[in-house]
């Protein structure tokens, strides 16, 4: 990415914040309960005309962090003096021993963004003079060169990787991002490697401002090289535009530059060009067969296969119990202003499909495994292949708690392991609130043993799961939220084969409208690019982890929201399941606090544009063409990712007040499909240039939550999950589409 100038952000505080009285938080706590317990909705009273206590709210705008202390800033700000005094053997040694002191705490740079206090020395190292920079090479190049050559021998990214984060203004680190970018355009990832040769290319100097940008301080590689790979990425990645500007400017930069490119000696310029032209006809990467997590991957921006002609229904299946009444939301009266589906009969489940088969996850209380063909049991005689052990009354508990916020029922398969979070939905209650169902937990169910129990992991006391886990082959990650004074998030790592816990890591912490007064529904999602997680806490911050220790590797604030009437939510408000959306080095975010969506550099958490309030109803992040980031809600929405129109509208349909949304649409084959409550749109993913409309009425089927997969176009609506297919396709049963026994 071309380094960004930082987010227009105004300075906040992030200092601790008071607690609250706890005769006021009893008094409300009592007043709530009471309510709830009578079967009176705090939402039914929150009406014009009525009367509910509090019902406004303003929030501070504070957020807490794990900030590094007084001492490891006091130190920090005499190594800058001692540097500034040209007493460089006093400040290299001062820089040191704080980064082996405190060097995961986190230390502003900007006033909005936080790096670990490791990386603000390292930026001081980096600064260094060439006097300076001399003498710190001579006391650590030794380590940094054998690291180094132990990394390239043994092909151990970890080693590499240790030069670039110890040892990054060394005489080794540039060697280190190199191979390192070497390895990830091998394995298939042009965006990675665009992050590490980026960190070679010598930084801009002149701005005036401190250096907020982590990469090499010198280096004697060839950047003409170096900069031609950066043009191979980005014609690699897809990245047409972006290509060509480059090439323009290495056109400029370096017009009769030579070396080894495609097996022999050539012109760069040329040879760029000409990859550049042919890269036009190459084939499209081949969309998913499978739909394994909510969005589609653990990006959070997959590209499902095109369903051919799927209009008919072939099968369907409940997605409430027979001993259920939707407890977690019907008790809660009709939620207002939900943006995208219905207040009383959310949208809430998001099935998984992996293997020709799908899985549910039915209110939190089974999981359901059935064939994508035909919606028959996947293994045996039911469906049903994980069923809650009934820790307590999860409706009653959700009766009393009259909570805020919506459950919603997502799961994650990842190989022969499927996770989810089961249980009650509450994330947040009162300390003073009483329970009757236990807390919501993990599961981890093996698909190659038909859906057998492999692990199950339940909460220390005063914790909760977020959502559903996101994994790769040796771990499972998931947000935890901790009820204190101010909602706590976290990230936790488990061992996917045992269920042990690896790391935990503090994130942040603020105040949300329920105030420490009511039970909180929260349902957040991580997501996981290689080697780093992201997280949209909904809390006033962004944040990447490291998947190795759970280190943060940046954090970045946003003006969040601190006003609001809980009777009459914002639109935004309903963003409760809107993960981040990694593409090529480019995080999209929607918080839930926040009237904008915001755009980040994935590498360094700065921020990159943000729109304006125009798009505050969009509750979901779909995808991303060549120059739009595609968005829902009430409308359908094509935003600007790049350019000097970066954050503005290109399209919106439909035109006008209208705003039809139905459920989460998707990005399929060349063409995104967006529900609303009688018809699927087809629109041109690039032009948006509507294609045709699916009727849904005359099959007597709703929209809902959209997912694509085995040549099946899933809807889930409120109550059912329908497979729809073409017209040829028999359905199965004898009178028509298959319908399971509820239980």
């Amino acid at each position: 990415m071309p380094r960004p100038a930082e987010g227009r952000f105004e300075p906040s505080s992030f200092d601790s914040h008071n607690a609250m009285l706890p005769s006021l938080r009893r008094t409300l706590t009592k007043v709530w309960g009471t309510l709830a317990v009578l079967g009176v909705a705090p939402w039914a009273l929150a009406q014009p005309g009525g009367f509910v206590p509090d019902r406004r709210y303003e929030l501070s705008g504070t957020v807490q962090v794990d900030r590094a202390d007084s001492t490891a800033l006091k130190a920090l700000e005499q190594a800058k003096a001692y540097l500034t005094d040209k007493q460089f053997s006093e400040g290299i040694d001062l820089l040191l021993a704080t980064m082996e002191a405190a060097g995961a705490k986190l230390v502003a740079v900007t006033p909005n963004r936080y790096l670990p206090l490791s990386h603000a020395c390292q930026l001081q190292l980096i600064s260094l003079p060439s006097e300076g920079l001399a003498l710190y090479r001579r006391r650590v190049d030794a380590e940094a060169k054998r690291l180094f050559e132990e990394g390239v021998a043994q092909r151990d990214a970890r080693r590499l990787m240790e030069v670039v984060e110890r040892y990054l203004a060394s005489s080794w680190a540039d060697n280190a991002l190199d191979a390192l970018g070497e390895m990830a355009l091998e394995s298939g990832d042009p965006s990675a490697a665009r992050s590490f040769w980026e960190s070679i290319v010598p930084l801009a100097s002149g701005s005036g401002r401190p250096l907020a940008w982590l990469g090499v301080p010198d280096t004697d590689l060839d950047l003409a090289a170096v900069r031609a790979r950066l043009v191979l990425t980005s014609i690699l990645e897809g990245s047409a535009d972006r290509a060509s500007e480059e090439l323009a400017r290495f056109a400029q930069l370096h017009p009769e530059a030579r070396g080894w490119f495609g097996g022999g000696e050539v012109r760069y310029a040329d040879a760029l060009s000409g990859l550049l032209a042919e890269s036009v006809q190459w084939p499209r990467p081949k969309p998913l067969a499978d739909w394994p997590t909510f969005a589609g991957a653990a990006s959070r921006s997959a590209i499902a296969a095109w369903p051919a002609d799927a209009t008919r229904p072939i099968w369907r299946v409940p997605l409430t119990r027979r001993d259920s009444d939707r407890g977690f939301m019907k008790r809660q009266g009709e939620l207002p202003g939900r943006v995208a589906e219905d207040g009383l009969h959310p949208l809430s489940t998001f099935p998984a499909v992996s293997d020709g088969r799908v899985f549910v996850n039915r209110e939190n209380r089974e999981i359901l495994a059935l064939n994508v063909a035909d919606g028959r049991p996947a293994w045996g005689e039911t469906a049903t292949v994980f069923e809650d052990e009934m820790e307590g009354d999860l409706s009653a508990d959700a009766r009393r708690a009259a909570a805020l916020g919506v459950a919603r029922f997502t799961l994650t398969v990842s190989g022969a392991r499927l996770y989810a979070r089961m249980g009650s939905p509450l994330t947040s209650r009162p300390r003073e609130a009483s329970q009757t169902a236990g807390p919501g937990y993990l599961i981890c169910l093996d698909l190659a043993s038909q859906g057998r129990l492999a692990w199950k992991a339940a909460p220390e006391p005063g914790w909760a799961f977020e959502g559903s886990p996101v994994a790769d082959a040796a771990s499972a990650y998931v947000l935890l939220r901790r009820t204190e004074v101010q909602p706590q998030a976290h990230v936790a790592c488990y061992a996917a084969e045992t269920g042990q816990l690896r790391w935990r890591q503090f994130v942040c912490a603020a105040d949300t409208p329920a105030r420490g007064t009511l039970p909180e529904i929260t349902h957040n999602l991580l997501t996981l690019h290689r080697d780093t997680l992201f997280l949209n806490t909904n809390l006033g911050a962004v944040a990447a982890v490291d998947v190795h220790n759970g280190g943060i590797r940046w954090l970045t604030t946003y003006p969040r929201s601190l006003k609001g009437d809980l009777a009459r939510p914002p639109a935004h408000a309903c963003r409760d399941l809107t993960p981040c959306l990694y593409d090529r080095g480019v995080l999209y975010v929607a918080p839930a606090d926040a009237r904008s969506i915001f755009a980040l550099d994935a590498d360094s958490g700065q921020v990159l544009w943000q729109t304006g309030p125009e798009f505050e109803d969009v509750v979901h992040l779909l995808g991303v063409s060549e120059d739009c980031l595609i968005a829902s809600g009430g409308r359908l929405y094509w935003i600007h990712r790049k350019g000097p129109e970066q954050g503005r509208l290109k399209h919106a349909w439909p035109d006008g007040g209208a705003k039809p949304g139905y459920g989460r649409g998707l990005l399929a084959g060349d063409c995104v499909l967006w529900p609303t409550r009688e018809r699927i749109y087809q629109f041109d993913r690039a032009t948006a240039r509507l294609r045709r409309a699916i009727d849904l009425r005359s099959s007597g089927v709703g929209g809902g939550n959209l997912v694509v997969a085995g040549g099946r176009l899933l809807i889930a609506t409120s109550q059912e999950l329908w497979a729809l297919g073409g017209a040829s396709t028999t359905p199965s049963g004898p009178e028509g589409p298959l319908t399971l026994v509820q239980r």
